[in-house]
């Protein structure tokens, strides 16, 4: 039987509704009556209706601030008000307090107890979406944390999925932890878990995950000036466990949320080197890192430069790079493991974005995901650059794969493009590099590499040789020569034309003039 309590100050009107519906016949049961709030909160504490029909205007305690204190303490339970006309003001306000619905006096007992079945079977529903949302919940955090490792940052969308286990890191940093247990956590140790967390951070900004008996995952948002409470965790954490110690390690903070990824693989990682850096203790990713400086700082310089030439979009310059920094990590031979699958990872992801820029322009799809695995799996130097120099070779297939044998080179491309349209005063890079398909910054360092000056330089030469032209005839005016080779002033195009040729426009056209009369 679901529980119905009726609240109404008027004595007649509260008996009408208990007597005039036979509630018991519809699996109702009128659990309790009272003629004020402050009474009916006593009762509706005690009793848990899933309904409760009351009226809006009560002495003492009237219905909407009852509704309110409802909410607090039996949130489940569904409110019907009643309203006379004179009242009807209160309908908006009960609709704040988002009643399940409201009813004006007299209301028609079939009416009254249509709407109490519709209560009752909304109850219903949210109660049995709540039981199956806690069956499987366990399940769809290790979902979400296979996803997560798995995929990285690159392809979900963790803000959404996180709201979904009801969890809104609020940051603005994050990070994630992982606690691995010899023995299998007991379902107090994961109590003790989640009771030490919320110690230290607010209910909603972590979320723990038991991934498999021996490890649970917490994930969770920091202020930016409060860093040292992924620390502070750690630590109380492996204090709390008296009967064996944990083995905790801890990824890097992270900015933005869509980079929570990293921190969970950096906390793998870290776990990974246990069997190097010691078991039941506390230590971070950073810990593991090489602390060699001479090491750090090459690395630290290739990794710049490998960075930059991949932003530049210059495939040949990053396998270039890449074989630098292979010679260069087998010479120091001191580079850990976890330090190569970081920094596989972080170059395997802008490698990726390279390769799928340039798929999507002929309609094809890449999936990341087996790489990521690959990576978290290898356990030689020669594997990672396998993998990034395949990325490489893709990279340069997707390039020119859609270019016929004959086809001019993009810096080709963009003269022919100069040529043509020398005259227009707003030709740029980024309009030429837009033309002909290719980043701005990769059409920048093309023509420096293929033929050894800039664009700007070039655009400059190919409108001063036309404007050269120009000015041999006697009956053409500078500024007419300026509109035609691209200016739209006149004395900066004396200016460029000096600097370029060593005269003035109406001195090369007097010395021209002398030329054709010698």
């Amino acid at each position: 039987m679901y529980k119905v309590i009726v609240v109404e100050d008027d004595r007649i009107i509260r008996r009408g509704i208990c007597q005039s519906i036979q509630w018991e016949e519809h699996g109702f049961t009128i659990a309790g009556q009272a003629g004020d709030g402050e009474v009916a909160l006593e009762l509706i504490e005690k009793v848990k209706p899933q309904v409760v029909i009351s009226d809006i205007n009560m002495p003492f305690m009237n219905g909407l601030e009852m509704g309110k204190k409802i909410k607090e303490i039996s949130p489940e339970t569904r409110i019907i008000f009643l309203t006379g006309y004179e009242d009807f003001k209160y309908a908006h306000q009960a609709l704040k307090l988002k009643a399940f619905d409201y009813l004006l006096k007299p209301v028609d007992s079939e009416l009254m107890l249509s709407k109490v079945q519709e209560a009752a079977a909304d109850w219903e529903d949210e109660t049995k979406k709540e039981m199956r949302m806690k069956e499987s919940l366990p399940y769809l955090q290790q979902k979400f944390f296979q996803q997560l490792i798995r995929e990285g940052d690159q392809r979900m969308d963790v803000e959404k999925e996180l709201a979904e286990l009801g969890v809104e890191l609020e940051g603005p940093s994050y990070a994630a932890l992982l606690v691995h247990s010899p023995a299998s956590f007991s379902e107090e140790s994961n109590i003790k878990i989640v009771e030490i967390t919320s110690s230290l951070f607010l209910q909603g900004n972590f979320i723990v995950i038991n991934i498999d008996p021996h490890e649970n995952v917490i994930i969770f948002s920091l202020d930016d000036e409060d860093d040292n409470r992924k620390c502070q965790l750690a630590q109380q954490l492996f204090d709390s466990f008296t009967d064996h110690s944990p083995t905790i390690t801890f990824g890097r903070t992270y900015p933005n949320l869509f980079e929570l990824g990293k921190s969970l693989i950096e906390s793998r990682l870290a776990m990974d080197m246990k069997h190097i850096m010691g078991t039941c203790r506390v230590f971070s990713f950073e810990d593991t890192v090489s602390s060699s400086e001479q090491t750090e700082n090459r690395l630290k310089e290739l990794e710049i430069e490998l960075e930059s030439n991949i932003k530049l979009g210059i495939p040949e310059k990053v396998s270039s790079t890449l074989k630098q920094l292979n010679k260069t990590i087998v010479d120091q031979k001191s580079v850990p493991l976890t330090d190569l699958k970081i920094l596989t990872l972080k170059f395997s992801t802008m490698l990726f974005f390279e390769v799928e820029k340039w798929r999507k322009e002929v309609g094809e799809s890449f999936n990341s995901s087996d790489f990521y695995k690959e990576i978290i799996k290898m356990e030689t130097l020669s594997e990672m650059m396998g993998i990034l120099n395949g990325l490489i070779l893709q990279w340069c297939e997707e390039m020119y794969k859609k270019h016929d044998k004959n086809h001019f080179s993009h810096v080709d491309q963009a003269i022919k493009y100069m040529n043509e349209h020398y005259h227009d005063s707003t030709l740029t890079l980024k309009k030429v590099a837009e033309f002909i398909h290719v980043s701005t910054p990769y059409l920048s360092n093309l023509f420096k590499l293929e033929k050894g000056f800039n664009f700007g330089d070039y655009l400059v030469e190919i409108r001063m040789k036309k404007a050269m032209e120009e000015l041999r005839n006697p009956d053409i005016k500078t500024y007419e020569v300026c509109e035609k080779v691209g200016y739209n002033n006149p004395q900066y195009f004396g200016i460029c034309f000096k600097k370029f040729t060593g005269y003035t426009p109406a001195e090369y056209k007097k010395q021209f003039r002398k030329l054709l009369n010698n």
